[in-house]
């Protein structure tokens, strides 16, 4: 089914268009691989145009937005690995350059963890080159761009506004569907050692404040204090689910050093000389995780207390209110001009 309202028509077009051009613009960096950043905002633009192009998918060719949403997923997941590396290379710099000057010992086994993490980064780019080159070979977000100038082509300059009841129903579906998969995953905050939960958790945030973002440009940015809100709770979680990830890394990373100690040494008694360092990490990691889950359970029960979700709701409802009463009078004038 298409969508045959052409203020929603505008409004994928509007937000569908913003997301390819940034992304297009972050391309270029991300293959070149000399500034994380251009990782980062690319990885984000992605996300932001997956999440643009389900929620808008009645808007085009059933058979198109499927190939470019599973082009695009196939471009966030490169990405993703890309980025995560590049993190904790910073995270792990950091660290090491904080540790006090008598921390000598320590430093060993988190340089080798270093080396290891910088040769994965190494061994991911080619992989990114290779999505980006098959992105450009179809050429997706030509694609893209070329059927959101047909579709604003027959909507026509006199429906350039991204504002009418169907729009504000539509936001509602949308954002109700979101808020439903997010508190599907409440419970999880009740338990410290429910790391997948909390991940689950992260990502409905995610996708829940994409969500409102999109929704921000018919609700002339009223939505900016929710998204705040809803951005800091995904930081958290993400922040969380950063430590479980290096917990399993560096379990994997001290099995790994070990085999390759037995293959070129015989033994892992040399594996001493790094594990005071590893041990260090993970015990600081380890900390860090229980400060991060007590100020994420913290800062949700603090959304009831603002009573942040009533909030949400007053939002949409007023401007799905004010837009039928609009829709009202129109019909009436109508009526009156053709009796």
């Amino acid at each position: 089914m298409t969508i045959s309202d052409r203020a929603y028509q505008m409004w994928a077009c509007q937000y569908v268009e913003g997301q390819v051009r940034i992304l297009k613009r972050q391309v270029r960096g991300a293959r070149l691989a000399r500034n994380i950043e251009y990782v980062h905002q690319a990885r984000v633009a992605s996300r932001r145009l997956r999440t643009a192009l389900q929620m808008f998918e009645d808007c085009f060719a059933k058979d198109k937005c499927d190939k470019w949403r599973r082009e695009i997923r196939r471009l966030t997941k490169r990405l993703g690995a890309a980025r995560d590396t590049d993190v904790q290379i910073e995270f792990l710099k950091k660290f090491i350059t904080d540790l006090p000057a008598k921390s000598k010992k320590l430093k060993p086994g988190l340089r080798r963890l270093m080396l290891r993490l910088r040769q994965r980064r190494q061994s991911i780019q080619p992989k990114v080159v290779k999505v980006l080159d098959r992105l450009d070979k179809k050429q997706v977000l030509d694609e893209i761009i070329a059927e959101i100038n047909e579709i604003t082509v027959r909507c026509g300059k006199q429906h350039s506004k991204i504002q009418s009841q169907f729009v504000f129903q539509k936001t509602q579906e949308h954002i109700s569907d979101r808020l439903t998969k997010l508190f599907s995953f409440e419970h999880s905050l009740n338990d410290p050692g429910d790391g997948k939960g909390h991940h689950q958790m992260r990502i409905a945030a995610k996708h829940l404040r994409y969500t409102l973002e999109i929704c921000n440009l018919p609700f002339e940015k009223k939505l900016d204090d929710h998204i705040k809100g809803i951005k800091q709770i995904q930081s958290l979680l993400g922040e969380l689910h950063d430590c479980d990830v290096w917990l399993d890394d560096i379990k994997q990373f001290s099995v790994d050093e070990k085999t390759r100690m037995v293959e070129y040494l015989g033994s892992i008694r040399a594996f001493k000389r790094l594990k005071r360092g590893i041990d260090h990490f993970v015990r600081q990691i380890r900390k860090e995780r229980k400060r991060t889950y007590e100020q994420s359970v913290q800062y949700w029960k603090q959304f009831a207390g603002q009573d942040f979700w009533n909030k949400l709701d007053a939002i949409l409802k007023e401007h799905n209110t004010t837009v039928a009463k609009i829709g009202i009078v129109k019909e009436k004038t109508d009526a009156v001009k053709n009796p």
